[in-house]
């Protein structure tokens, strides 16, 4: 018992456990001038309750709970109320704390402290951005504006604030990732993540296996190929929180139970011009971009394509006319018979006089090959054609609706 108790005390006097109650008794109460005497009455009930640390694994938050109730009782003695300084009990009935009942629930007051912390480091991330893109990003979850809003305000469509936004978060991880890497380090938050190699091969360059990230409990996964992703920020593709996704471990699967999502996504979207956000519940609408307007963000053989946004919250999503051809059906049934892949850059044509843009997957391995034939002003899959293998067996598809 001599043992424990000696080593409580040499960690409460220790200047960097003294300096961190310090800034809690502050945070807390939201007076820094009073902060200094608080905590060294923290520090002095520490010492009086020795007995009561268990374990001294937890000495930290130890020491957080009775700084709560030290603080606690100033607060009632001052007749102030904490609730909006440290997510208190709301209950001005509730009789002085016991130490037991802090310890209990101690660890939130160790987070709201670490989330202000982190919130000054993002303040100072922010500043190192460009100022119209710190501006897009501070309406959008500062201000809680609509897409709409932002688009108003910028003088253009939901679909371009959507991009302008997505591209203002990566700039934001790119700064915290890169130029405040060993600062955030100190949060458990790492700026390398883990790649690791699928068997999946990048069908833009047909070369390289993609690398992948997976988090089977989110229904999310992300994927880049090394070659056509020179950017950290760029993907060949990422989806995120998808029920249909969870608990899926394999990429392979992952990625075909994607491909027939998106591909109920777009032609809902296609046909009836509109589809439910799965966030909010409200409408989401499809705005289309052409090679003047492209995403960067995404590798792609493709020029033209669309984002499907929400207005009323920041769901959406953005997609290419080769990845399109490749969630289809047809497409599908291709990939599963020729694993490796390319696409090429689609070519416009005319079909029953309107124009069209051709999107072709071929085989690396064989002669193989896929034209799918969507309309370019709806999207909308008009014809299909191919010579699937060595045999030269071809098919077509016309129009579906």
């Amino acid at each position: 018992m001599q043992e424990k108790s000696i080593a409580v005390v040499n960690g409460i006097i220790d200047p960097q456990a003294r300096a961190r109650i310090v800034r809690l008794c502050a945070t807390i109460t939201g007076h820094a001038e009073v902060a200094e005497d608080l905590a060294q009455e923290t520090l002095l009930e520490a010492w009086k309750h020795l007995h009561n640390l268990q374990d001294p694994a937890k000495q930290s938050q130890w020491l957080t709970g009775i700084a709560r109730n030290v603080c606690l009782r100033w607060a009632r003695q001052q007749g102030k109320d904490l609730a909006h300084h440290a997510s208190l009990t709301n209950d001005d009935t509730q009789d002085e704390l016991t130490l037991e009942d802090t310890l209990a629930d101690s660890f939130d007051l160790e987070v709201e402290l670490e989330r202000q912390e982190l919130v000054e480091l993002l303040d100072r991330a922010m500043s190192l951005l460009p100022e119209d893109t710190r501006a897009a990003l501070v309406k959008r979850y500062v201000d809680e504006s609509s897409l709409a809003e932002i688009a108003a305000q910028l003088g253009t469509n939901t679909s371009a604030a959507a991009m302008r936004i997505q591209r203002g978060k990566l700039a934001l991880r790119r700064v915290l990732t890169k130029r405040m890497q060993h600062e955030i380090a100190e949060y458990g938050i790492s700026g390398e993540q883990l790649w690791e190699e699928t068997r999946l091969w990048c069908t833009v360059c047909g070369r390289h296996r993609l690398l992948g990230q997976i988090t089977p409990e989110q229904g999310s996964f992300t994927l880049r190929c090394p070659h056509c992703c020179t950017d950290a920020s760029m993907v060949y593709s990422r989806f995120g929180h998808l029920q249909t996704l969870e608990g899926i471990k394999s990429y392979k699967v992952a990625l075909t139970r994607a491909a027939i999502w998106s591909e109920h996504f777009h032609r809902t979207i296609v046909q009836q011009g509109t589809i439910e956000c799965a966030e909010c519940g409200q409408p989401m609408f499809m705005h289309k971009f052409g090679p003047d307007n492209t995403p960067t963000w995404i590798a792609s053989s493709s020029k033209y394509g669309m984002t499907v946004s929400c207005s009323h919250c920041s769901n959406y999503a953005t997609t290419f006319l080769d990845h399109i051809a490749q969630a289809l059906q047809a497409g599908q049934h291709f990939i599963q018979s020729h694993p490796r892949i390319i696409t090429l850059p689609e070519h416009i044509i005319e079909v029953d006089g309107r124009p069209a843009a051709v999107t072709r997957i071929e085989s690396v391995t064989d002669s193989a090959w896929l034209d799918v034939v969507l309309s370019l002003d709806t999207y909308k899959l008009l014809q299909v054609h191919g010579e699937h293998g060595e045999h030269g067996e071809q098919g077509e598809q016309g129009e579906q609706g």
